[in-house]
Order: C-alpha cells, then sequence, then structure tokens
C-alpha cells in the first residue's frame, strides 16, 4: 500500500475517532488528500468553517453578536513548517456564509507533514474551554525539493562545475598511471579478488543489518542498504592517491565493481532489498547510469594513458598538481554539496550518524584484513581499503528516485548523505594530520621518495644478483610469486 494512502488512512482514523468532541461545527479544506508543493515558497491554506444541521437544526439566518469562532491548523511537527499565521478569526456570520479565510506557511524539510484543524475559539458555546479536532477534509503536505526552479538551477550548475572537475582530474590520473602495472593486475587479480569480496559480498549484508538495527522506516533501512551495494566511485581514486595508495590498482578496482554492480546490484535489491520496503515492488537498478559512470571513467583514464605515451612531459607536469587538485575537488564536493543540502544535515539523526560511521569504518576494516591476509603490500592495502569503504553514491541515490516517488526518494537518501558526511570529514582531518607530521616530525617520509629509494635498490640487488631477480619477481599486487615462504620473509 502507498505511504500516501497509509498517511490518508492513519489521519482519517484520528479525525472519526475524536469527532465527537466537536459537535455543532465542521471544517470543510479547500485541499485533500496529499498536497505536493515546492520547498521556501510560500503557500495559502484555504478552508471554512460550517454549522452542522443536526446541531443547529439549519439555522434559516446567522447567529447575533460578536461571536467568533477560531481555527488553528497544527502540523505533526512543529519544525516541519514555518507558518506566517497558523490561526483564524471566523465571526459566526462568516462561517453561516462559508467564507473562506487563509493560514501562510513555507514549508523547509522534505518529507510528508499531516496537518490537523483545532476549534480553539468557540464564543456560541459557554462550556467551551479547551481545544478540539474538528471533523472535515484531512490533508497531508508533501514537500519536493525537485519542484523548485531554483533548485534545478543550483543542482545542474553544482553537477555541471563537479563534473568538469572530476574529468580533468580523471585525465591527469590517467597520466600517471603505468599499464604493465594494470595488465599484472588483470593476470594475477588478488586485489579485485579481495575488493569483490569485501565490496559485494560484506558490505550488503552488513548495511542490511545495521539498517534492521538502527532504523525503524523502511525507507531509511532501504537508503542505507543501496549505498552498501553500490560500486567503488572516483572518490575512492582520489583519497588512494592522498594516502599514496596504489592508484594503478583502485582505478583497476572501481572499473571492475562497477561492471561487477550491473550483475551484483541486480541480486542484492531483488531479494534482501524487496523485503525492505514490501510496498514498493518496482526497484529499478540504473543501468544508464552505470554505464554511464563507466564511461565516464576509462574514457578519460584512457586519455591520460595515451597523454602519457606521446607526451611524457604533460604527465610529469600534471603529477605536481594532481594531489593539490585532487584535495580541491573533495573540498569543492564537501563544501557546495552541504550548502546545497544543509537541510538534509537538519534531519539527520544519532542513529543515522552512527550507522554511517560504523558502515564505513568496517569497510575501511575489511579492506584491509582481505589484503592482508593474502599477504599484499601497504599501498594496496590502503587502495583496497578505501576502495571498499567509499562507494559510489551517485549510483544509490539514481536508483532511489528511479524506484520511489519524491520526496520518498529524499527521506531514503539521508542515510546516503549522513555516510557521505561522516567519511569525508574525518579523511581529510587524517590527511591535514598526515600532512603536518611530514611537515613538522619527518615521521611520515613522502611515498614518492621511499618507494624511488626501494627501486634503486632493488636494481643494486639485482645486477649484484640476477638469479634473486628471478626468485622474486613482483607480482600485480606487490607480493611474491615464489610461494608462501616468500609472503613470510617479505612480512618479516
Amino acid at each position: 500500500m502507498p505511504r500516501c494512502v497509509m498517511s490518508f488512512l492513519f489521519l482519517l482514523v484520528v479525525v472519526v475517532g475524536v469527532l465527537p468532541a466537536a459537535r455543532g461545527v465542521y471544517v470543510d479544506v479547500v485541499h485533500s488528500g496529499v498536497w505536493k508543493v515546492p520547498e521556501d515558497t510560500p503557500h495559502d491554506l484555504t478552508f471554512s468553517l460550517g454549522f452542522n444541521d443536526s446541531d443547529l437544526g439549519s439555522p434559516s439566518s446567522p447567529p447575533s453578536g460578536d461571536a467568533q469562532l477560531g481555527v488553528t491548523v497544527v502540523p505533526d511537527a512543529d519544525w516541519k513548517l514555518d507558518f506566517v499565521n497558523d490561526t483564524v478569526l471566523f465571526t459566526a456570520e462568516e462561517v453561516f456564509r462559508g467564507v473562506n479565510k487563509s493560514v501562510t506557511f513555507t514549508g523547509y524539510y522534505w518529507g510528508t507533514t499531516k496537518l490537523a484543524f483545532y476549534l480553539t475559539r468557540n464564543d456560541l458555546d459557554p462550556d467551551f474551554n479547551e481545544s478540539v479536532l474538528l471533523n472535515g477534509d484531512d490533508l497531508a503536505e508533501s514537500l519536493n525539493r525537485h519542484n523548485r526552479p531554483k533548485s534545478l538551477v543550483v543542482d545542474t550548475i553544482f553537477i555541471a562545475v563537479g563534473s568538469f572537475f572530476v574529468l580533468i582530474n580523471n585525465i591527469n590520473m590517467g597520466a600517471q598511471l603505468d599499464i604493465n602495472i594494470i595488465r599484472s593486475v588483470l593476470k594475477r587479480p588478488l586485489g579485485p579478488a579481495c575488493g569483490f569480496v569485501s565490496q559485494f559480498l560484506c558490505m550488503p549484508t552488513l548495511t542490511f543489518f545495521m539498517g534492521k538495527l538502527f532504523f525503524d522506516d523502511p525507507l531509511h533501512r532501504l537508503g542505507l542498504f543501496t549505498l552498501g551495494c553500490s560500486p567503488g566511485g572516483t572518490s575512492s581514486n582520489f583519497w588512494t592517491l592522498m594516502f599514496n595508495g596504489d592508484i594503478n590498482l583502485s582505478i583497476t578496482m572501481t572499473i571492475i565493481s562497477t561492471i561487477a554492480a550491473m550483475g551484483m546490484m541486480p541480486l542484492w535489491m531483488f531479494t534482501l532489498g524487496s523485503s525492505l520496503l514490501e510496498e514498493n515492488a518496482n526497484i529499478q537498478i540504473p543501468f544508464s547510469n552505470l554505464a554511464i559512470s563507466l564511461i565516464t571513467l576509462t574514457v578519460p583514464v584512457c586519455l591520460g594513458i595515451f597523454i602519457r605515451t606521446r607526451k611524457p612531459t604533460w604527465a610529469d607536469k600534471g603529477k605536481r598538481i594532481i594531489k593539490p587538485f585532487s584535495f580541491f575537488i573533495l573540498i569543492f564536493f564537501m563544501v557546495v554539496g552541504t550548502y546545497n543540502s544543509y537541510k538534509v544535515l537538519l534531519m539527520m539523526t544519532g542513529e543515522m550518524v552512527l550507522a554511517g560511521f560504523l558502515v564505513v569504518l568496517c569497510g575501511y576494516s575489511l579492506g584491509a584484513i582481505f589484503a592482508r591476509v593474502v599477504c599484499l603490500t601497504g599501498d594496496k592495502v590502503i587502495a583496497i581499503s578505501i576502495e571498499t569503504a567509499l562507494q559510489n553514491p551517485g549510483v544509490a541515490f539514481i536508483l532511489l528516485k528511479l524506484s520511489l516517488d519524491s520526496p520518498y526518494s529524499d527521506l531514503a537518501a539521508v542515510p546516503i548523505i549522513a555516510t557521505l558526511f561522516v567519511s569525508g570529514p574525518p579523511l581529510i582531518f587524517v590527511y591535514l594530520c598526515y600532512l603536518l607530521a611530514r611537515r613538522c616530525c619527518g615521521c611520515c617520509p613522502a611515498a614518492e621518495k621511499h618507494a624511488e629509494a626501494e627501486m634503486t635498490e632493488k636494481r643494486e640487488s639485482n645486477q649484484k644478483d640476477p638469479g634473486a631477480a628471478m626468485k622474486f619477481i613482483p607480482d600485480a599486487e606487490g607480493g611474491a610469486i615464489g610461494g608462501g615462504d616468500e609472503c613470510l620473509e617479505k612480512e618479516g
């Protein structure tokens, strides 16, 4: 049964249950059922009062005197709406003639608000001393942010500018890749296999039970679960780069996970996902969005690889700015995204923040554990850990938008934004501490210098003992093909 119908029936039961308390007067509302309105826009709710014929015997003339009747409109939560005037006074003559009057309100927060009409003043009844709920048409006001032209303009500009920045940075990241390393990853895909297990087996199960544990609303459960089923996103590549992880492995894993999501997302959404929202049997997987995500990642990266082969000096110049520019993009999305959706932050609950924090923390931990189990090196542990924890939120948002009507899709997205909020700022804080420690204390040497020194040492060792190079050929994941003893020796 649709949620709007359930809200309608609930409010109707409430009205019928208190009908005897409002004998003599009823309210007639112009709007009925669910009324969809844009956000941040003043609206007039028009209604009139009438006398019950059974109580007043169908009066042929209005009651005399200056008697007034007052009606107050009360939302189910005061913080959802801002009323310019929530109370209207009618004279007895206006009630007799059925004069329409209005209250004006502005909606700020997405979702559905149920409105109740209370008779708060009745000069015609000398025994009237407390408010009573009036009989009349019930009304649920549904706030839809996407009906507002200003929101559409801001969203369009934000997406266009952000997409341009990501495009340029993906090209630059592609120019820093080594095609030989990517080939070796695909030949012996230990890293992608670890990422697949942690990302598409552990994370969906984890978010499903996290939703059951922390949320009562099936919409919130579905939103968190949808994010857990999504593939890795571009942000994981950026953060892997910032923390000196294996960017070759990270981008390869993102491409593989996006392709795998076309099969894994339907599997999870039509099994566990359908049980989270029984009244919604129309879950739609955004295959086109997944394909677009794949294209917008692979095409710029391939272009960057082409630039590296043709113009290596351009790639070297791009390497100098790739980290500052990536950090700028992350800050841009954090600041502008927060400004554009600041209301979501006000709608977050403590349970959402805690659930999002635990999901991200478990993602980091699971990725790191699986990577260490197969003896991968530190830079690859970083890549797999970040890739597991940071999914592609765009895929989750599109799936909810295709499957649910607004504002229910917006409500389901709140846990997703809460998870993004507890994953982005902590990483920024940790990264700034990392830079400070490296600059001031010297305890975190630059990875590039460390890697260069390590390669120089290996070349010198191979020149002295060519057999050693054959014995310990590094595989795609930085381990040794020799077997378990070599792995233990490497760890030692």
